[in-house]
C-alpha cells in the first residue's frame, strides 16, 4: 500500500513572480556618441561626485548629450514595462497621471580606478541603467586575488544586486562582468539596491555610464 502511494505522488516546482532586469547591447551609433563624448568631450565635463555616493574620484555629467540619445533609453524602458506589467502602474505617481511617458532624467560617466568602489545604494527616478564601456581586467585574474573566500565565489570587480528573498533573507546576485560586456546595458528598478566592488589587477580605468529614467506626466 505504501509503494502504491509513492507511485501516485506528484510534485512539481512553481516559479514565483519576480521583477526582471533587462539587458541590451547598445546600437553602434548610440555607443559611439557616448564613447566619443568620454574620449573627446565637446565641452569641459562637469564633476558629478556631489550627486553620487560612489567612492570614485572621477565621475562626470553627460547630461548635455541627453537629447541625442534619449529615444533609445525610452524604448528600452518601455520594453522593461512590457516585461514587468503592472509594476510601475502601481506607483502613486503613475496612478494619478492620465497620460505619461518616460524621460531620461540624468546620465553620467564613472571612471573607476583600481581599489575604488561603489557602495551599496539605490537611485532616484523609476528605472536606472548601467552601460559597460571599458572593462580593463581579465575576470579570471580578478577571481584569483581572493580565491579562498567562504562560499567559493570571488566578489572582486563584480557588480551586484542586493535584495530580500521570499523568506526575508538578504541575498546578493553578482554579475560576472568582463570584456565581453563592453557595449552592453542593464536596466533595472531604481529602488533596487546595487553596488560595485573594487578591482585589483589593472592600472587602467574601468569605465561605465549610469543614468536614471523618470516619469514625465502630460497635462
Amino acid at each position: 500500500m505504501e509503494n502504491l502511494y509513492i507511485q501516485q505522488l506528484e510534485a512539481f516546482g512553481r516559479t514565483l513572480p519576480n521583477i526582471d532586469v533587462v539587458e541590451s547591447r547598445l546600437p553602434s551609433e548610440v555607443f559611439e556618441i557616448i564613447t566619443n563624448e568620454i574620449e573627446n568631450p565637446s565641452k569641459e565635463l562637469e564633476q558629478y561626485n556631489k550627486n553620487l555616493l560612489g567612492h570614485v574620484k572621477e565621475e562626470y555629467s553627460l547630461n548635455h548629450i541627453k537629447d541625442e540619445i534619449e529615444e533609445y533609453f525610452i524604448q528600452i524602458a518601455q520594453q522593461w514595462t512590457q516585461n514587468n506589467p503592472g509594476v510601475l502602474e502601481s506607483s502613486e505617481e503613475v496612478r494619478k497621471a492620465t497620460k505619461w511617458d518616460f524621460m531620461l532624467e540624468d546620465i553620467w560617466v564613472n571612471k573607476q580606478k583600481k581599489y575604488e568602489f561603489n557602495p551599496m545604494h539605490l537611485h532616484s527616478g523609476v528605472l536606472s541603467f548601467v552601460i559597460y564601456v571599458k572593462i580593463p581586467y581579465d575576470l579570471e585574474e580578478e577571481n584569483k586575488v581572493f580565491p579562498d573566500t567562504t562560499g567559493g565565489e570571488s566578489h572582486t570587480s563584480k557588480f551586484y544586486f542586493a535584495y530580500s528573498d521570499i523568506l526575508g533573507r538578504q541575498r546578493q546576485l553578482t554579475l560576472p562582468v568582463d570584456k565581453s560586456w563592453e557595449g552592453v546595458m542593464i536596466m533595472f528598478p531604481a529602488a533596487l539596491n546595487h553596488g560595485v566592488n573594487p578591482f585589483y589587477t589593472s592600472d587602467e580605468y574601468r569605465i561605465t555610464v549610469s543614468g536614471n529614467m523618470a516619469i514625465k506626466v502630460h497635462e
